[in-house]
């Protein structure tokens, strides 16, 4: 019935093999400001739009990951339904985004969650409660 599709989702297992394969684009979708610490592999934002169009014009089959600050950034829904709006087939989302890969990392090592560089506050990256996006007072 109509043109759904459901949104490919990993685990950090899944990114963890993505990072070490060269036949994939990892991107992200934090703000400028929050581009200083990311998963490895991930291209710089600024080449984002140039990378995108010369997939476009050569692979569409090519792997894409997607993640963001965390599992409430929406905006990590937003750039997949854009690129699949685009033509790509092979688009995925890591949900857990920065904020579980730095958990993952403190507790796991670099070797095993690697970062372009280190991060010190994990917590900047946890979002926002909820109720702190609630119109209502209580």
């Amino acid at each position: 019935m109509g043109n759904s599709y459901s949104i490919k989702k990993i685990n950090f297992e899944d990114m963890q093999r993505f990072i070490k394969d060269t036949e994939c684009t990892i991107i992200n979708t934090m703000t400028i400001d929050r581009q200083g610490a990311l998963i490895s592999h991930t291209i710089d934002a600024s080449k984002e739009t140039s990378t995108i169009n010369t997939l476009i014009n050569t692979n569409l089959e090519r792997k894409i990951v997607i993640y963001g600050e965390n599992a409430c950034d929406d905006g990590i829904v937003n750039k997949y339904n854009q690129l699949i709006k685009l033509g790509f087939s092979n688009v995925h989302i890591y949900p857990g985004g920065m904020f579980e890969w730095l958990l993952l990392q403190d507790i796991y090592g670099d070797d095993y969650f690697p970062t372009t560089k280190k991060c010190s506050d994990i917590l900047a990256f946890k979002g926002k409660p909820f109720s702190d996006c609630l119109m209502i007072g209580y």
